[in-house]
């Protein structure tokens, strides 16, 4: 029977070949072309992509300029065309608004065949002509992506609706994420009934329309990613089990669960057809989604759901068609066999031949691909085209299908490459006959076990950074897949009613009673109803804690030791990650949802920070690190899980003491992720569980010199007072943030509006880096299209209890502030709420998303922070304008940008404020070594380190150097300090020379430098340093002068403008020696009173006086929140050069619905 098809691919081939037409031979040559360049694949991609978005011409112009200077015109243009772009090139630029509309209708026109116009007076005589002339049926696909609200799906559902009406067309493919937006795949049931009940229509409507026109009306069920693919099945089944009509789906061989899928598919049809209702039919294909799926997988940290291998998919396509060609099932079932591989095609042909199938099969083909061997295909059997539509005012919706197209067609391994130029007998005829031969080998070896098998159900075996030594993230939990849907709702039943869950501090091993302490009543935030109680330690039981921390002896554990326990920490907390989900869905709101990859960031911290600092030793072997002693950490309510566990497990993680202050909102999850710690071998009086009152911390603890150091996510408020109660506190504070998306006029405004979404209402707002403001370069402003989209996705979210699973949004964890009353009870003359924010239930802790159009610089919800799902639109004429609009808010956390002209990034990266910059990207969820997390200005208080990067640990450590590494270079400092001839000098000059080509060996390697830790498929995620402004040392008398000079080697390598305050010292040998060496420094004489009213102007102080909380100097500094160096210059620049410069972290998502670009082919 092989043998017989191969005769009949070639006879097959030979017809193709013999009748092909002149316009089909060149449209071949011309996608031959194409594909031996990939460079030209790139272009025409980026030129798809980038020509339809902006409206204003000039501009338009400009970008379609670039993009073709930057690759040249591509040799895969006619001669004609190559002209027409030459004239453009040349002439365009005088009359943009003529050139670009025909450059825009050009491009259409070279896709044209592939996306069919939906205008109905093009539309139609196509459909008629193909069916009428070339007895082919057309599938037409309504082309879109998923949208992002109702309103949207709706008009979605009309269009359908119009098309099954119209008199013309017969067949139509639909996707569950046209019909319906707000799939939760969570709530599995939910969204498969919102989905089948747009089906039942969809369905009742083509039954009325084939009795009223007389002609069958099929309806087909797309396939997309993974994640739909259990959905779409599902609903498929129970929607069309109610109609005797013929109704289709699609299943991809390239995932391997398709097998399991066809499988249940047809004993659902066989069972229709005994009962004397019509079979179902399935369409295979291989898969388009390839790029798309492997971008997930790399991004989430799952498997990949496809084979690995092209051939596999090969195999388990004619695997499905034995499985129908087995015994009669054929009779039970439709087939589609969807191909453009004209030996599968022959093969499929034979074998149904022989079967007398024929009948149950249909051929399928896209349109304008291979119009020849459709044509010869149509005369063999029945065959069908898919036919994607769209009309011009949607021509963005084709590009994804454009481009996914491209992909597929252009792979190494993909049938279509070679189609073009392909001869019976020639050598990539042979190569494809051998690929086609193997793939029906395999089927015999074939594994079609799934690749997804996260099951949260069983013990993770997942191996720690102590024991591989190497750091992974923590994959999130995977609700696509049903076995940890179920575990959702085990938790669920557990924590939805719970009761009497009662904490009490835990300090070392003192027992406490209930009448000795205040007690706090925690409550849910839907019921109203107690959950638990938490005990209040006060002033003895905090001075209690304090004496228990000094006496504790983990500091003198060893790092190993710590780094064991730590591992099995991670353990617990991956066992318990359901019970921290549930008990924090219940005491502060967030959905399932949110919480999980809270506590994927909770263990990666557990994982991260011990091993970040056996990296540091392994790097820096003379260097040698000591726990600073007793830390404080006074943790938030919006990350109840995440934050805590990382600001516990840095300084455990350098062997300190930590005192651990829950927020009153969520001191029960701040309790149970404690006992993760406690469970696993961390002593109690290590980490001491204190919830208290925070004002009793600042008057009771912080004050103690025992005290060495405190971190702090919470208010500016909360951060002064602390700094006001200990002027010399070592903290380390996020403090909030006025976080920014502006949109060019060149974004992807779909793309962006999802963005947007994520970044402005997931957790209700209720992040430190959620957009609350966004920024719309004036064209996108007045975008009525773009408002409406924006408008209604928010008003889509479904917003309440935690624990219905169809929410996407929870409640808030606290009462609306005065702050956020203002911003809902005033709105300016030139203001209007676009979408007025609602709280549900009179419950004031529902509240649903609110945007607000036409705030102004410097308007109160342009400049405060809200901390609710209250999102202000503001217009800014150019993108300049928007930056300074977004830095002028004082803060400096997150920010966002969405434009698809990478020249754009690079300004904006290089002029935006802010310590994590996302680039077409939500702006919260920062993942650990992915997108290290902190701000600047603002939004942090401390030396600039991050959280999750290997700088962060550093903070709690004492470090100490007394002999150099190897780690040298050789400087312009280092070799004019070599030809000083100082007496006072000789004892320490070497130091200092050696100090200085340490210092510019790490100002190279490290801190000149990017750096992407983890790789993820399609994006860029750039951890880099960003100089301060200035710095000042002033001095005090107690420092050297290889102290003093250490600091001016340390500011001028690093290009640092530093000042040097003194009042009565002689600095004459100083300035000669600086004035000697070249470098750059001013010296200020001044009295103390006079620097102190200068400190403000400086980023940094240096001071190397013993901390005083009397001295005036850090009062001062307290006040204004500035944390003053007060360390010597260290030895090593690694650790030095630290003082010197704040961190970014910049990523950026430059893949295209999967496509990498030019990054494929780089």
């Amino acid at each position: 029977m092989i043998q017989k098809a191969l005769a009949l691919a070639e006879e097959l081939q030979g017809q193709i070949e013999a009748n092909i037409s002149n316009s089909e031979k060149e449209f071949h040559a011309k996608m031959q072309k194409l594909l031996n360049n990939p460079k030209n694949k790139v272009m025409l991609i980026e030129l798809l992509d980038r020509s339809f978005r902006c409206k204003d011409k000039n501009a338009s112009f400009e970008l379609i300029e670039y993009t073709l200077s930057k690759y040249g015109i591509a040799d895969f243009f006619s001669t004609f065309e190559k002209f027409l772009l030459f004239s453009f090139l040349n002439f365009g630029k005088f009359a943009p608004n003529l050139s670009v509309p025909f450059f825009v209708k050009h491009l259409r026109e070279d896709t044209k065949a592939m996306v069919l116009d939906a205008n109905p007076s093009v539309l139609e005589p196509h459909i008629k002509k193909r069916k009428e002339q070339d007895k082919i049926t057309l599938n037409v696909n309504l082309i879109g992506e998923e949208v992002l609200g109702e309103a949207e799906s709706k008009y979605r559902m009309q269009k359908y609706e119009e098309a099954l009406k119209s008199s013309y067309i017969t067949y139509i493919s639909i996707k569950i994420t046209t019909i319906f937006s707000q799939i939760n795949i969570i709530d599995f049931n939910y969204s498969k009934e919102e989905v089948v009940k747009r089906l039942d229509y969809l369905y009742a409507l083509a039954l009325e329309e084939e009795k009223k026109q007389g002609v069958s009306k099929f309806i087909n069920l797309d396939m997309e990613e993974f994640r739909d693919l259990e959905l779409t099945v599902a609903a498929f089944m129970e929607s069309v089990a109610k109609f005797d009509i013929k109704a289709g789906i699609v299943l991809q061989a390239y995932i391997p669960d398709s097998y399991k899928y066809l499988k249940k598919l047809f004993a659902f049809s066989k069972e229709r057809v005994l009962k004397g209702m019509k079979p179902i039919k399935i369409r295979f294909v291989k898969g388009a989604n390839m790029e798309s799926e492997e971008t997930i997988a790399s991004q989430k940290g799952w498997e990949l759901p496809t084979f690995y291998k092209k051939i596999d998919t090969d195999s388990n396509y004619n695997k499905m068609l034995d499985f129908i060609l087995e015994g009669d099932n054929y009779k039970y079932i439709n087939i589609g066999i969807a191909s453009h591989n004209i030996f599968e095609i022959t093969y499929a042909y034979t074998r149904i031949s022989e079967a007398g199938a024929l009948d149950s099969f249909t051929f399928e083909m896209l349109e304008g691909m291979s119009l020849q061997c459709s044509y010869q295909l149509s005369k063999m059997h029945d065959l069908i085209l898919y036919a994607p539509v769209c009309d011009e005012a949607h021509f963005n919706n084709a590009i994804a299908y454009l481009v996914r197209r491209l992909d597929e067609n252009t792979s190494e391994d993909n049938f279509m490459r070679y189609f073009f130029n392909l001869k019976v007998g020639d050598k990539n005829w042979n190569i494809q006959k051998e690929l086609f031969l193997k793939s029906l080998e395999g089927i015999k070896t074939l594994d079609n076990t799934t690749h997804r098998k996260q099951d949260r159900n069983k013990e993770q075996n997942i191996t720690s950074s102590y024991e591989s030594k190497k750091f992974s993230n923590e994959s999130d939990t995977d609700f696509i897949l049903a076995q940890n849907r179920v575990w959702a709702k085990e938790i669920k039943a557990k924590y939805e009613n719970l009761k009497d869950y009662d904490v009490y501090p835990v300090i070392g091993e003192l027992d406490f009673k209930a009448e000795n302490l205040n007690v706090l009543e925690v409550k849910d935030k839907i019921e109203d109803r107690v959950i638990g109680k938490a005990y209040l330690a006060g002033e003895k039981e905090i001075k209690q804690a304090l004496e228990v921390a000094k006496n504790s002896k983990f500091t003198q554990k060893s790092h190993d030791e710590i780094y064991q326990i730590l591992a099995k920490s991670a353990k617990l907390m991956r066992e318990r990650r359901g019970d921290l989900i549930g008990l924090a869905a219940l005491e502060v709101g967030k959905t399932f949802l949110e919480i999980d990859p809270e506590v994927s960031e909770a263990i990666d911290f557990i994982e991260f920070y011990p091993h970040s600092l056996e990296e540091l030793k392994k790097q820096n072997p003379k260097v040698k690190f000591a726990p600073k002693g007793i830390g404080v950490t006074i943790a938030p309510w919006n990350f109840p899980v995440g934050i805590s566990v990382g600001t516990i497990a840095a300084p455990l993680a350098a062997g300190n003491v930590v005192i651990y202050k829950p927020s009153s909102l969520s001191t029960l999850t701040g309790y149970m992720l404690c006992k993760c710690f406690w469970d696993a071998g961390i002593p109690k009086d290590a980490l001491i569980f204190l919830p208290s009152k925070g004002s009793d911390i600042s008057k009771y603890l912080l004050v103690d010199e025992a005290i060495k150091f405190s971190i702090l996510t919470g208010g500016e408020d909360t951060a002064y007072a602390m700094l006001k109660a200990n002027p010399t506190l070592l903290l380390s504070a996020e403090t909030g943030g006025k976080n920014a998306t502006i949109v060019s006029k060149f974004a992807d405004r779909d793309s962006a509006i999802k963005n947007i979404i994520h970044s402005a209402f997931s957790n209700s707002g209720q992040k430190c880096s959620a957009t609350s403001l966004l920024v719309l370069e004036e064209e996108v402003y007045h975008d009525e299209e773009f408002k409406k989209t924006l408008v209604d996705a928010a008003s889509s979210m479904a917003v309440g209890n935690p624990f219905e699973f169809k929410n996407k949004l929870g409640s808030l964890a606290d009462k609306p502030s005065s702050k956020v009353q203002k911003a809902l009870d005033e709105l300016q003359p030139y203001e209007e709420w676009a979408l007025k924010p609602k709280f549900l239930e009179d419950n004031p802790y529902l509240m649903t998303p609110g945007i607000k159009y036409g705030t102004k610089k410097g308007d109160f919800t342009h400049m405060n922070e809200l901390f609710v799902p209250i999102l202000s639109v503001m217009k800014a004429k150019d993108l300049k304008e928007a930056i300074d609009i977004v830095n002028s808010t004082g803060y400096g956390l997150t920010a966002g940008f969405e434009s698809l002209d990478e020249r754009e990034w690079e300004y904006f990266h290089t002029h935006i404020e802010a310590g994590n910059i996302y680039i077409n990207k939500p702006t919260t969820g920062a993942i650990v070594l992915r997108q290290p997390f902190g701000g600047i200005k603002k939004s942090a208080i401390g030396l600039g380190r991050k959280v999750g990067i290997y700088n962060y640990i550093t903070q709690f450590l004492e470090i100490k150097q007394e002999d150099f590494d190897d780690h040298l270079i050789e400087d312009k400092f280092s070799k004019k300090l070599a030809q000083i001839d100082l007496k006072e000098a000789q004892d320490f000059m070497n130091d200092l020379i050696k100090m200085s080509q340490s210092y510019a060996y790490h100002y190279k390697n490290e801190f000149s430098v990017s750096k992407d830790y983890v790789n993820i498929r399609g994006e860029d995620n750039l951890f880099s340093y960003t100089k301060i402004k200035n710095m000042v040392l002033r001095l005090c008398g107690n420092e050297s002068l290889k102290d003093v000079l250490g600091v001016v080697l340390g500011a001028n390598i690093a290009n640092i403008d530093l000042s040097i305050s003194y009042d009565e010292q002689d600095v004459s040998m100083i300035e000669r020696i600086v004035q000697s060496i070249g470098a750059k420094v001013l010296f200020l004489k001044e009295n103390k009173e006079n620097f102190i009213k200068s400190i403000k102007e400086y980023e940094r102080v240096r001071y190397l006086a013993k901390p005083d909380v009397n001295d005036e100097i850090y009062k001062e500094a307290a006040k204004l929140a500035k944390i003053i160096i007060r360390e010597k210059p260290l030895l090593n620049g690694r650790f030095e050069l630290l003082n010197y410069f704040n961190e970014k972290a910049l990523s950026i998502s430059f893949h295209r619905y999967g496509n990498l670009g030019i990054r494929a082919i780089s």
